[in-house]
């Protein structure tokens, strides 16, 4: 903008001057160093300029005004700053050209400039509008300097003839000619630079993708300079080993993928060992074939716990290229979108492979629809930044803009359509808000169960929430002794019976029962509008409250607390997957793993556990024992010089120890703690949890022994036990809590089960 279109377009439009006939010796010659400093001025200027059109993604009146004013302003400094450097003559001006000039410069520039960014702010990239762009800068560049030609008067300096020096026109020309030339070509590499970046977006279309999908308070996504998301390749291609092998929400491994972006603070200290170990497998490199197959050779170890190494390694370059730390890259979104579409002629392939009419009920039947054309799978990490961190990654070069803004770019780069991929984004961005859970209270719910053939049970959730079954309120507050023993009364009724019963108004005789069974009354009428479907009438109800995710954030001082009492149901094979515009059937094995991954989750640490005791052989370097052995000396906790500071720093002397038997103890396979600072920190989710808490020994105190002998008195003869003070409690830790859906799917299964077989 600065060196070609205003500074050369200025010489070349000088070019056109013509001096006493042409002779070679009138002609106008240029200082060096006004030419010079002529071309540094615009360049600054609108470098400046165009940094006031960035400072905000919203294109505002006073930043477009103030951005105008001064690329007008460097047009007419270059342009007077040049006359100044002609050597041979003297310029002299009309006052009424030079603000002809100066209008004419600042607001073509503040309409060109400004529609530019206005469309660029909603990331619209259409040629013609370019175009349109480009010719009002054309004009306001081109028409200020002839309105000021035309307003100006040269007259040959004294002393023109004895001038030698300078630049004549014919060397401004070449000059020019080649600065245009340097310019073109860095225009060209970058736009290779550009064809590149969008050949690795389609190749990744075809690959197993993870991207990081962050939003800002406004709800707008982040995404980089070209308009994509940042993402990370984890592999070519999920290995499935056999055809029921589906990489998708119910598969197990996308389940602990899952649970792990839950607590990534309890997989960052273990990240270096696992890449060292991804570092010495074997690569495939010997066909074409084999290396789209997958991208690390698993032939001697289990591909699930590869691929879980291969999701965390690309977590964590993902962090990095966001410049975040890993614990604030995000959660996994509960959805996997397949991306990429195949060639016409594989298209025609596959369209001619498809099975014939009669083997389509078959193929609806194991539930898998056939996905034609998709050949890579896209991950979304999702998270919700603040203000303050939404600032500081537009500081890095990341932008954010509203999806309806860059939703073709977007859609373009992972080859879907707009139409698949819009709605996905819109829920990720009203689910990275908040997580939905239960308002404290007592609730009825419905769980209903479908058979999925070759997979399982699929489970009716909540469109908006995953996470959630339907429910209907029924009361803000604990259910009584009594409330419990009326719906006791009705355990394993169907919600026909128990609307018959209740309508009928005889089941209860005391006022304060009758008032509870029109409440219920009214919660299952409630429920079963919502439902609105015909199994739910022979659903049974589970009279047992079971405690549930609550919102505490919505709770009083004195109700803190979720229960559920639901009505269970399994419901045909054949009923569809969408049941109405709110509620859906979804995996019951990623909706189970839902209930045990959630914010303030006790079984988060649980599992962090778990990670360690799986990855633990890698983190400390050791590879030829197994990785879950607790026997390895390599992979046993050693406690950091900082930790046994910390533990001499707490020790409390005793008044009564023996050094001949006070002992310490250190590692016998068994957790003691009376310090429960780290212990705290990770039920509570902090990322600031030790890392010596996981593994398979953690002492975080020194435990003095005092052993002495007690010699029998004349009251008792027996040895006497007394208050020794504090004490300790040891307890199972790495064993997670059962939740209700837990409980309500074994107790539906389990019946049915016992209805099959008879037994």
């Amino acid at each position: 903008m600065g060196a070609v279109a205003i500074w050369s377009m200025h010489y070349i439009g000088n070019r056109a001057i013509v001096m006493v006939q042409g002779e070679p010796k009138f002609q106008i010659q240029y200082n060096p160093g006004f030419t010079a400093g002529s071309f540094f001025l615009p360049v600054c200027v609108v470098g400046i300029a165009f940094y006031f059109f960035s400072i905000t993604e919203n294109v505002s009146i006073l930043g477009t005004m103030v951005g105008g004013l001064l690329v007008g302003s460097a047009v007419c400094g270059m342009h007077y700053m040049g006359q100044k450097g002609i050597a041979n003559y003297i310029s002299s001006y009309s006052w009424k050209h030079v603000l002809g000039s100066a209008i004419v410069a600042v607001a073509a520039n503040t309409i060109a400039l400004g529609v530019f960014f206005y469309f660029k702010s909603t990331w619209t990239n259409n040629w013609w509008k370019r175009m349109s762009c480009a010719s009002l800068l054309a004009v306001s560049v081109s028409g200020m300097h002839w309105v000021a030609i035309v307003g100006t008067a040269y007259r040959m300096r004294a002393t023109t003839m004895e001038i030698t020096s300078g630049l004549s026109r014919e060397a401004t020309v070449v000059v020019v000619i080649c600065l245009s030339i340097g310019c073109c070509l860095t225009l060209v590499i970058l736009s290779v630079i550009g064809q590149r970046s969008r050949k690795r977006s389609a190749d990744r279309a075809q690959q197993v993708v993870l991207a990081c999908a962050t939003f800002d308070p406004e709800g707008r996504i982040m995404v980089t300079p070209e308009g994509l998301l940042p993402c990370r390749k984890i592999t070519d291609s999920y290995n499935e080993r056999s055809f029921e092998d589906v990489f998708d929400m119910d598969h197990p491994v996308f389940c602990w993928l899952y649970r792990a972006s839950r607590c990534w603070y309890g997989i960052s200290d273990l990240l270096p060992g696992i890449r060292s170990h991804l570092g010495n497998a074997k690569f495939f490199n010997n066909s074409r074939r084999r290396h789209r197959a997958g991208s690390v050779d698993d032939s001697t170890g289990d591909y699930s716990t590869l691929f879980k190494k291969l999701f965390c390694v690309a977590a964590k370059d993902l962090a990095d290229i966001v410049q975040l730390p890993l614990e604030d890259i995000g959660v996994l979104d509960g959805m996997i979108m397949n991306t990429g579409t195949l060639s016409k002629s594989a298209k025609l392939k596959l369209l001619q492979r498809l099975p014939t009419r009669h083997n389509e009920l078959d193929i609806a039947e194991k539930g898998r629809p056939p996905i034609l054309f998709g050949r890579g799978q896209l991950l979304f990490l999702v998270r919700r930044a603040s203000r303050s961190q939404a600032s500081r990654l537009q500081s890095t070069g990341y932008r954010f803009a509203s999806i309806s803004n860059v939703i073709e770019l977007l859609a373009r780069s992972m080859e879907v359509t707009k139409e698949e991929l819009f709605p996905q984004l819109s829920r990720m961005r009203d689910q990275s808000e908040n997580e939905r859970f239960l308002e404290p209270g007592v609730h009825l719910g419905c769980f209903a169960l479908r058979p999925v053939f070759h997979r399982g049970f699929d489970v009716l959730v909540r469109r908006d929430a995953g996470n959630m079954i339907p429910t209907s309120n029924l009361t803000k507050s604990k259910l009584e002794r009594w409330q419990i023993e009326i719906l006791q009364r009705m355990n394993n009724w169907t919600v026909a019976t128990c609307c018959e019963r209740l309508r009928g108004g005889l089941l209860f005789a005391d006022p304060k029962q009758q008032q509870f069974s029109r409440q219920l009354l009214e919660s299952l009428t409630d429920l079963a509008g919502r439902v609105d479907s015909g199994f739910f009438e022979d659903a049974r109800l589970v009279a047992t409250p079971l405690r549930a995710p609550c919102d505490v954030s919505k709770g009083s001082s004195l109700s803190q607390e979720a229960f559920m009492v639901a009505f269970r149901v399994i419901t045909d094979a054949y009923q569809p997957s969408s049941l109405n515009d709110r509620y859906e059937f979804a995996s019951l094995r990623f909706f189970l793993c839902q209930q045990h991954a959630y914010r303030d989750c006790a079984d988060n640490a649980v599992f962090s556990r778990r990670i360690h005791r799986e990855f633990a052989a890698m983190a400390s370097g050791c590879e030829d024992c197994d990785n879950t052995s607790l026997t390895c000396p390599r992979a046993a906790y050693q406690p950091s010089s900082d930790s046994h500071r910390e533990v001499k720093r707490n020790r409390t002397p005793s008044p009564y120890r023996n050094k001949k038997w006070t002992s310490r103890i250190r590692a016998s396979g068994k957790k003691v703690n009376d310090d429960n600072s780290s212990e705290r920190n990770l039920v509570n989710g902090s990322p600031k949890a030790s890392a010596g808490a996981f593994g398979a020994i953690h002492v975080a105190n020194e435990i003095d022994v005092d052993v002495r002998e007690v010699r029998g008195s004349s009251h008792s003869p027996d040895l006497e036990m007394s208050s020794l003070g504090c004490y300790a409690e040891a307890g199972v830790g790495d064993v997670e809590g059962e939740s209700f859906a837990d409980e309500l799917a074994a107790l539906t299964t389990d019946e049915r089960r016992q209805r099959t077989t008879g037994l």
